[in-house]
């Protein structure tokens, strides 16, 4: 017999507590009788995902879930303190061995400053990346935001007029945050952390300091994604508390930290997390700092894809599976990245609801959207679907699933 304290003792503990038969338990979290006995027993380890279900369906308010770590869902790497910013230098040797003259006349770059229409060329190439992010792989959006952003800041350099160098710099501030996300998206954890610090400092010298606190949000959603729930919810924390946080900034740190604490399986300040969230988010503006809204504007209702996210990891598909069903009825067919991650999102609910037909139906549709996107984040979602259906060997149509989430997983390893 396993230990006292282990999560098998906890958990047929509280299953024979709750008057809930090993048969009945196995029905209500589509496990197999002989496998949940294994794991009282101590014969098996479980699975982070399990004990949060079983968390939430014997009611232990996260006392089962804290007993398991998360650390065996895999998730995007935990970033590192370096850099992956291209430099001026690096920029003039590229121009130099592709024989471009990449390097601007000083005389010429002031002028360009000044002309208003440079400022809304710059706003709108902006728009246009994250338009390409949507559906195309990050690596190609990321490369024509580094280049586009190296000639902004050597214009900011040239402006001689403070409000137009602020401008202009807040724009730039735009552009490293966004490919901070795009770095993200290419499974480099360390050079989206880079990019993100480096959108609050040029936002910093513009006398915006609003980003800083965003930043917080980003670093915040990283560590959420590296499945460390403890760093999740004390950097989203932080940036809730930040003196130029405004409303928007504060709603989408509740939203981070209220996927923190659904990781840890609890319940009642994941719940009080997206509360504060809602109430934020009703006051947000139609644009953030030098452009457009901060975090996703592609995403039709946020709050409900964000609390659809949140109880999967607490362990209630079937809430989760009707939070995202309705989310993903009211997104565009063109927010085909959002589709792709909220929808792989959906089939994980449907695979721990037992629902398999409906789950290859999600992710079939998934794979055909979201293949091409190279999205690292989407990838994650699949590749934790892939191991979950380890256990449908009977459901043929299942096999077939499974056999091609592979196949398509590793044409990007």
């Amino acid at each position: 017999m396993p230990g006292a304290g282990t999560f098998g003792s906890e958990l047929r503990r509280r299953r024979v507590a709750a008057g809930v038969s090993l048969a009945q338990l196995a029905k209500l979290l589509h496990y197999s009788k002989g496998y949940l006995s294994k794991i009282e027993t101590g014969g098996r380890q479980p699975a982070a995902r399990l004990a949060r279900q079983a968390d939430a369906v014997l009611d232990a308010g996260g006392a089962l879930a804290a007993l398991v770590s998360a650390a065996d869902e895999g998730g995007l790497p935990a970033p590192r303190e370096t850099s992956h910013l291209l430099d001026r230098q690096a920029l003039m040797t590229f121009g130099s061995a592709l024989l471009l003259p990449l390097e601007v006349r000083p005389a010429d770059a002031e002028a360009a400053a000044e002309d208003a229409e440079t400022e809304r060329y710059f706003r709108e190439q902006f728009d246009r990346c994250r338009a390409l992010g949507q559906h195309s792989p990050p690596g190609l959006v990321l490369r024509q935001l580094v280049m586009e952003l190296h000639t902004l800041q050597e214009l900011v350099e040239a402006a001689r007029e403070p409000r137009v160098r602020a401008r202009l710099s807040l724009l730039a501030a735009r552009y490293a945050e966004y490919a901070g996300w795009m770095a993200q998206e290419s499974a480099r954890a360390d050079a989206a952390l880079a990019w993100t610090r480096k959108s609050a400092q040029i936002a910093a010298t513009a006398g915006n300091p609003a980003l800083s606190a965003y930043a917080l949000v980003r670093e915040a959603e990283l560590a959420m994604y590296a499945h460390d729930p403890l760093t999740t919810v004390a950097l989203a924390r932080r940036a809730a508390d930040e003196a130029h946080a405004d409303a928007r900034i504060r709603g989408l740190a509740g939203h981070r930290e209220a996927q923190g604490h659904a990781l840890m399986g609890d319940y009642g300040a994941c719940r009080a997390a997206l509360d504060r969230a809602t109430a934020l988010l009703t006051q947000q503006a139609d644009s953030g700092p030098g452009g457009p809204v901060l975090g996703s504007s592609t995403v039709a209702d946020l709050d409900l894809a964000v609390s659809g996210w949140c109880y999967y990891d607490l362990g209630r598909p079937g809430e989760a599976a009707g939070a995202l069903e309705r989310v993903l009825a009211v997104t565009p067919a063109t927010a085909r990245r959002a589709r792709a991650l909220y929808g792989a999102r959906l089939a994980l609910a449907y695979e721990a609801m037992g629902e398999l037909d409906r789950m290859c139906e999600v992710a079939q549709e998934v794979l055909a959207r979201g293949q091409a996107l190279g999205s690292a984040t989407v990838r994650g979602e699949l590749r934790d679907l892939s191991r979950n259906m380890l256990r449908r060997h009977g459901h043929r149509p299942a096999l077939e699933l499974h056999a091609e989430l592979n196949a398509a997983l590793q044409l990007h390893r």
